[in-house]
């Protein structure tokens, strides 16, 4: 929460006390001449943090400071960010809504960009062509995919509803080739808008992202990363809005029932060819298993949570626990669907050591 902020509750219950909670907790916060968390801002109008805690970028809420933090919730913002980190030679991390990555205790080294931006703000970026039967939408990477498959539900174009109720953005969404109820984000693309390692913006065509079950081109490339996403297009169907409201409602309804929220990630381990994850990992009695504060979800068991106070650390161990036992008794590989990210020598140190 930063000056100028609107915090808005909404609840039963004891919803009331968090007003003043917050405020005793902000009274208590160190003023901005002694925060870790210093701020500056560059000539080129990007505001540049140092030492951010990772924490408040991941749905995990797990992660050590980044050396430089810019969260960029435009196209300009972006190129501005990586200008600014290649002027200085640093390297550059991207996260998006922070949901399929996993930041180390030690943090980022370099530069971080947080490409995100509010829901509405980012709706008003989107454009697209009308080819009578189809349309083709311009979604930018800063764009959140739940808003964007919304969005499209309601204007009558399918291809999207499966997206309503995810967490993260569409740049995180296409480098991921995230899907649910059957459909994957590589469906309906045509193209992906890129800044290169030189700084160019390039476009190139879906194939190129060589795209499968939840992994492409760009999420099998080594950090720092040599693309950007900058943005995707999307060819669209025509259909009936009301049925495609419904859909995008009984999406967003089985996530609420099934999946956890709070501090959590999305889904931890890629099901594995004909079989499920979570079923898998519930099998083998590890629904609600913990190691310190991280837990395999009681609620669905490939879904790790915070129970308060968590590390990236014991997280990266559970996992890498679940992992052995379903090898062990069924022996069958999961591959983790998050990405570990940040400083290596830390992961090495990890007590599991796992690789």
């Amino acid at each position: 929460v930063t000056s100028g902020d609107l915090v808005m509750t909404m609840g039963a219950g004891t919803i009331t006390d968090v007003g003043s909670n917050l405020l005793r907790r902000l009274e208590r916060r160190p003023t901005a001449k002694s925060a870790k968390n210093r701020h500056s801002d560059d000539p080129s109008g990007i505001r540049i943090q140092e030492q951010s805690p990772l924490s408040l970028a991941t749905t995990m809420r797990v992660g050590g400071p980044a050396d430089f933090l810019i969260r960029a919730s435009s196209e300009d913002g972006i190129v501005a960010a990586f200008r600014w980190a290649v002027q200085r030679e640093l390297p550059v991390t991207v996260i998006g809504g922070g949901s399929n990555v996993l930041a180390s205790d030690a943090g980022i080294r370099g530069l971080t960009i947080i490409v995100k931006a509010a829901g509405a703000k980012a709706l008003q970026s989107l454009w697209h062509t009308d080819h009578g039967d189809f349309v083709e939408l311009v979604a930018p990477a800063q764009a959140p995919i739940s808003g964007v498959g919304r969005y499209c539900a309601e204007q009558g174009w399918s291809g999207m509803d499966w997206a309503v109720g995810l967490p993260g953005q569409i740049g995180g969404a296409t480098v991921n080739n995230a899907g649910a109820h059957g459909t994957e984000l590589k469906d309906h693309l045509v193209s992906i808008d890129l800044l290169d390692e030189f700084g160019q913006r390039i476009t190139v065509d879906a194939a190129w992202l060589g795209a499968s079950y939840r992994m492409t081109k760009i999420k099998g490339s080594a950090r720092p990363r040599p693309w950007i996403v900058l943005g995707a297009t999307f060819r669209l169907p025509k259909s009936d809005p009301v049925h495609l409201i419904a859909l995008a409602d009984e999406h967003a309804s089985f996530r609420k029932r099934t999946q956890p929220s709070g501090p959590c990630s999305g889904s931890t381990f890629a099901n594995p060819e004909g079989d499920y994850a979570g079923r898998l990992l519930e099998t083998a009695g590890l629904k609600g298993f913990t190691i310190g504060a991280m837990q395999f979800s009681p609620k669905h068991a490939n879904w790790v949570v915070n129970t308060g106070g968590g590390t990236a650390s014991d997280a990266w161990d559970l996992i890498m626990h679940g992992q052995d036992v379903v090898r062990d008794r069924f022996g069958i590989e999961l591959r983790p669907e998050i990405e570990r990210v940040g400083d290596g020598d830390a992961w090495e140190s990890t007590s599991g050591n796992h690789e």
